[in-house]
């Protein structure tokens, strides 16, 4: 069993003919904060997806806080892991009939808790404490008996985070977290994803530059599905950014076609 938060050995995933990801090794130690950049199609998101066990890789193992995807996992085994791993998407999948401070506490679910408590929405004190404080942090406390549907999308993105420090996670999962927030609020959100996990442990998909000083510590650039460089954070600078995303290759457009307009799952590339 890996002692890792994360390890990759020998890792590929290949979808409709297409190398998605060829990742021979990747270590992440508990407590580590991580930015993963990389030009669009450099398979930030399908690393995503594979840490979260949304999709089997066609080869290698991944080993997330010790338990191996790459193998399934049963039910038992799954339920304590999304209890550990916290995620924040592009989607941000609140509830949207339940208000700002019950969809934070959808995070301490996670904890235990007698079903009868979670049904009736019947939350201890301490707990509703807690969200309240959380919504604080990112600016929102005035949201809380708002529903979820009324708020804006920058709203939305600070209760989603609100709801991650509930869950007090292991490790933390985020694509793109500050997408729908304004500069101030972006630095707010990069704090607080910085404290969140109880270990330390932050993994971050990131597109602006600006970002990596607030987030990461260790900066790993994808191109093309492999790793370009690994890096502590303070070694990077603007030549090295310029040239990773330079050496994205274009892709090629046929003459009669060039007017076409990218269809929905072009767009949802990462």
């Amino acid at each position: 069993m890996s002692a890792a938060a994360i390890e990759l050995l020998q890792l590929r995933w290949e979808a409709g003919g297409r190398r998605l990801l060829d990742i021979p090794s990747l270590r992440v130690e508990p407590g580590e904060r991580v930015a993963v950049i990389g030009p669009n199609g450099a398979g930030k998101s399908s690393l995503l997806r594979i840490l979260t066990g949304l999709v089997r890789p066609t080869a290698g193992e991944v080993w997330v806080l010790g338990r191996p995807l790459h193998q399934g996992l049963d039910a038992s085994d799954w339920r304590c892991l999304r209890a550990e791993v916290g995620l924040v998407h592009q989607g941000l999948h609140l509830v949207p009939r339940l208000t700002a401070r019950e969809n934070v506490l959808i995070g301490a679910l996670a904890h235990p808790l007698p079903r009868w408590r979670s049904w009736s929405r019947l939350y201890p004190l301490a707990w509703v404490t807690e969200a309240d404080a959380a919504l604080a942090r990112f600016g929102v406390a005035e949201c809380a008996e708002l529903r979820a549907d009324r708020l804006s999308g920058g709203e939305r993105q600070k209760v989603a985070l609100a709801r991650l420090l509930m869950q007090r996670s292991r490790l933390v999962l985020a694509d793109e977290p500050t997408a729908a927030l304004d500069p101030s609020s972006a630095a707010l959100a990069c704090e607080g994803l910085r404290s969140a996990p109880r270990d330390g442990t932050l993994l971050a998909v990131v597109h602006q530059a600006e970002l990596l000083s607030l987030l990461a510590d260790r900066v790993i650039a994808l191109c093309d599905g492999r790793v370009a460089w690994d890096r502590p954070r303070a070694a990077i600078n603007a030549k090295a950014l310029a040239d990773l995303y330079r050496s994205a290759q274009p892709v090629a457009t046929r003459p009669e076609r060039a007017t076409r307009y990218p269809s929905r799952t072009e767009r949802s590339r990462d």
